[in-house]
């Protein structure tokens, strides 16, 4: 929760300050895609050094590491010479440190339960996370209105100390089975073929890859609610926070339902929902409206989420988790950084509401050609 909560916090000044910069949609686009661009360099490499390390050890490392470039900010912003680059840079060196914890977290979750309950391990331990994803934008917000973007990156920084010493608190063993691997590319090339072997973990990636990528919305946020609803930092906080409510609410449809075996079913209705929000938040005039189209954003995203992370959790041996866990990152951080760069492309010549209208008439498309091009997904059962 800790560490969750310090990148959001440090996300949301992060943008903030770069439309206060340069006023510039797509510069907010560039924003996102070059925190996300690690994620796609190195999530196969993280993958492997997470079936090849201590998991317990890698989580330690890469909080204390992300204190770095919080502090950075805050000191450049004192001094009043911080620039759009800076922000860039610093954004792209935190995200390269934190792509090395998500696979090592990941291969953790499956030791502690056993395979049918799963599923709602993973809803619970979405519900944690998007918890810190709905405190951190609004704490941002109000930081930022409240104290100036230099306590708040300062705040942000200083989440992880704590973060990383509970880690220590951490009993499970972290070293995984079978001992230390060789890494390489051939370590490499086992993650891909489990992927394409397991053809529904494969359709179920490149569902979430056609989805988010026309219908990455969060860069356009900032846009809205400077320029449409005109609500400042606490209102772009909520517009944040929004999604993270809806993912709460998604998470505890998902363990009331409990281990649905129709998985396919659900991600594929899922994604359709996800559609009709963003269509409702292109067409949205009122922010309170807007807000709640995020919700339904947020709700649908994580039962796609959940169902998608389970299933690979549920197919891959221990030994494959964090090669398996980190092809899953690659995937969705890759769409969220070409969806962010296509995003702000859009919102620059068309306006943002607009680009969110295309984006889910794109979305309804890329859902029925992957259900009819793979059957599979609609039949899959657990």
């Amino acid at each position: 929760m800790l560490a969750a909560l310090s990148v959001q916090v440090r996300g949301i000044a992060g943008v903030y300050q770069v439309y206060e910069l340069s006023g510039s949609a797509f510069q907010l686009g560039v924003t996102s895609f070059l925190q996300a661009l690690p994620f796609v360099l190195f999530g196969l490499f993280a993958g492997v050094i997470a079936d090849s390390f201590d998991r317990k050890k890698l989580l330690l490392l890469s909080f204390l590491l992300q204190v770095v470039p919080g502090l950075l900010l805050a000191l450049l912003t004192l001094s009043g010479t911080v620039r759009v680059w800076h922000i860039y840079t610093l954004g792209f060196i935190g995200a390269a440190v934190e792509v090395f914890s998500w696979p090592a977290r990941a291969a953790m979750v499956p030791r502690l339960v056993p395979p049918p309950v799963l599923m709602n391990a993973v809803a619970i331990n979405t519900m944690i996370i998007q918890t810190s994803f709905l405190a951190g934008p609004a704490i941002g917000g109000f930081l930022i209105d409240r104290s100036g973007l230099v306590a708040t990156y300062l705040i942000g920084a200083m989440a992880f100390v704590p973060a990383a010493l509970a880690i220590l608190l951490v009993r499970t063993p972290g070293a995984p089975e079978g001992g230390r691997r060789a890494i390489g590319l051939r370590s490499l090339w086992e993650g891909v073929e489990f992927i394409w072997i397991q053809r529904i973990v494969l359709s179920l990636f490149l569902l979430d890859f056609g989805v988010t990528l026309v219908g990455f919305y969060r860069p356009l946020l900032p846009v809205l609610a400077a320029d449409l609803f005109r609500v400042g930092a606490t209102g772009l906080g909520i517009l944040y926070a929004a999604p993270s409510i809806g993912s709460l609410l998604g998470s505890m449809a998902v363990l009331a339902a409990g281990d649905a075996r129709r998985k396919g079913v659900l991600v594929i209705v899922a994604a359709l929902c996800f559609a009709g929000g963003l269509a409702l938040l292109g067409v949205s005039r009122w922010f309170w409206l807007s807000a709640a189209a995020a919700v339904l954003l947020g709700f649908t995203d994580s039962i796609s989420v959940a169902v998608r992370r389970t299933v690979v959790q549920l197919l891959a041996p221990d030994a494959m988790l964090g090669r398996a866990s980190g092809l899953m990152v690659v995937f969705a951080q890759a769409t969220n950084g070409l969806g962010a760069l296509l995003a702000g492309a859009a919102a620059q010549a068309i306006g943002a509401p607009t680009a969110l209208l295309a984006g889910s008439a794109a979305c309804v498309v890329i859902v029925f050609g992957i259900s009819r091009a793979i059957p599979q997904l609609w039949a899959y059962r657990s």
